[in-house]
């Protein structure tokens, strides 16, 4: 079993009010075993939970700052690809990019 640490990304902090940029970032552990990374239903279960857990964690760093609901995105969404490129598991990491890119297909679509 490994558990990985989630910190949020630096880019949030472009957002952050000046009271709240600290050496005291929020961060959260995560335990993940191979087994978890095995197949697209763990790799998808793992996602699922390393997004959440870095929702909360992108919430609780940028709470009070400028634009939060923009800090929080940047914030999540670079905290996610930091952790999975991290994790290293072609299946996680397959998972992820095909999010990714439906993400920015539906975003080019209006």
């Amino acid at each position: 079993m490994k558990t990985i640490m989630l910190l949020p990304a630096l880019a949030a902090a472009l957002f952050a009010t000046p009271a709240l940029a600290n050496d005291d970032a929020a961060s959260r552990g995560v335990s993940i075993s191979a087994a978890d990374l095995s197949t697209p239903a763990g790799a998808a279960r793992i996602h699922s939970l390393i997004e959440t857990t870095a929702l909360e964690v992108c919430r609780e760093e940028n709470r009070g700052g400028v634009a939060y609901r923009e800090s929080v995105r940047i914030c999540t969404e670079d905290t996610v690809a930091r952790t999975v490129a991290e994790l290293d598991a072609p299946l996680l990491t397959a998972h992820h990019d095909g999010l990714v890119a439906r993400i920015q297909l539906a975003s080019t679509a209006h």
